[in-house]
């Protein structure tokens, strides 16, 4: 399988005008930033570390989790990628353009998120009416990445997210069974057919993996299981609820 056919959209956008630009003249020493294969070459180095499937399109393989130190809060990639934090769990639930960048160099990132006591899987969109084949690309490599991050010895807790029926079954493909997983609820209130999808893509992804935790990421919803369950807040999105300023770090 021809591993670099999976290019993310949003990442390859960033990724472009991140570019350095270029001096026209050739006697101009050019300035330092990606060269052109870099993107392809960074991503191919990191699948020789990682297991896969053995489906005909083979899907990256996430290790189990089974136990971790629960962080008292959850916040996004973005606001904490340079900080040290040894009570926060990091989280990818925020815009993909915001950490679109470990999809161009993952190996730049090993060493931030190794700071954190666990972080969760990355969560590339998998939006209802988007592409068949960009969901199934977000999806593949939100796995991949988790993989290779667990294969340099960071606590990775695998990321189920999923979009229509049809995704099932390669959304829960290559995630572990009977480990700590974690599911986001964000935009889910007040769209009744993300609402109707979420509980039935939840209801299949507890009859599939048999988590043993579950880390919840935004509003808690009628209907889960919450013995097995621990909530975190969407911060940002409360402080805006309150009329109190976003979070920057």
């Amino acid at each position: 399988m021809n591993n670099n056919l999976f290019i993310n959209e949003a990442a390859l956008d960033a990724f472009i005008s991140d570019l350095p630009s270029q001096p026209s003249s050739g006697h101009k020493k050019r300035s330092p930033g990606y060269r052109t294969g870099d993107l392809i070459l960074n991503r191919q180095d990191i699948l020789s570390s990682i297991s896969f499937t053995n489906d005909s399109l083979p899907i990256p393989i996430v290790q189990r989790v089974e136990a971790i130190e629960l962080p008292s809060i959850a916040l996004p990639f973005s606001k904490v990628v340079n900080k040290s934090a040894s009570d926060t769990l990091v989280v990818f639930y925020e815009p993909d353009i915001n950490f679109a960048r470990i999809l161009h160099n993952p190996k730049r990132y090993v060493n931030s998120l190794r700071r954190f006591p666990c972080v969760v899987g990355p969560d590339f969109s998998q939006k209802i009416g988007m592409n068949p084949f960009v969901c199934y690309s977000n999806s593949w490599w939100n796995k991949a990445l988790t993989a290779y991050f667990q294969s340099c010895g960071i606590t990775m807790v695998p990321n189920a997210t999923w979009s229509t029926p049809a995704s099932y079954d390669y959304a829960f493909k290559g995630l572990p069974k009977k480990s700590v997983i974690a599911i986001n609820s964000n935009g889910i209130k007040g769209n009744d057919a993300a609402l109707y999808l979420w509980r039935k893509g939840y209801g299949e992804a507890l009859r599939v993996l048999e988590p043993t935790l579950i880390l919840r990421y935004g509003d808690r919803l009628p209907g889960e299981k919450e013995d097995i369950s621990v909530y975190y807040e969407n911060l940002n999105l409360k402080n805006l609820r309150n009329g109190r300023k976003r979070i920057t770090c």
